[in-house]
C-alpha cells in the first residue's frame, strides 16, 4: 500500500470471490502510512479491498497504490 499523507490508523486487507463475501486476510491497528508491504497467507481470490476502520488524520484515508503480489 502507497497512502497519501491521510492515511488509515486501523484497516483490513479483504478479499472475496464474487465482490459480495468479503474475508480478511490481513488486519492492523497500528498503520503508520508512507508505504506499508503487508503479508498474508495465500488465496484464490477475484477481488481485493483495503477496508479502512479508524483515521490517522483529520482528512480521511487515502491510498495512490495498491499492488498485489504472488509469492
Amino acid at each position: 500500500l502507497t497512502w497519501e499523507d491521510a492515511y488509515a490508523a486501523s484497516y483490513s486487507i479483504q478479499t472475496s470471490p464474487d465482490g459480495q463475501t468479503w474475508t480478511d486476510v490481513y488486519s492492523t491497528t497500528d498503520g503508520e502510512g508512507g508505504v506499508e508491504d503487508d503479508t498474508f497467507t495465500p488465496v484464490t481470490t477475484r477481488w481485493v479491498r483495503v477496508y479502512c476502520t479508524k483515521r490517522a488524520t483529520q482528512f480521511g484515508d487515502s491510498l495512490f497504490s495498491l499492488e498485489v503480489f504472488a509469492k
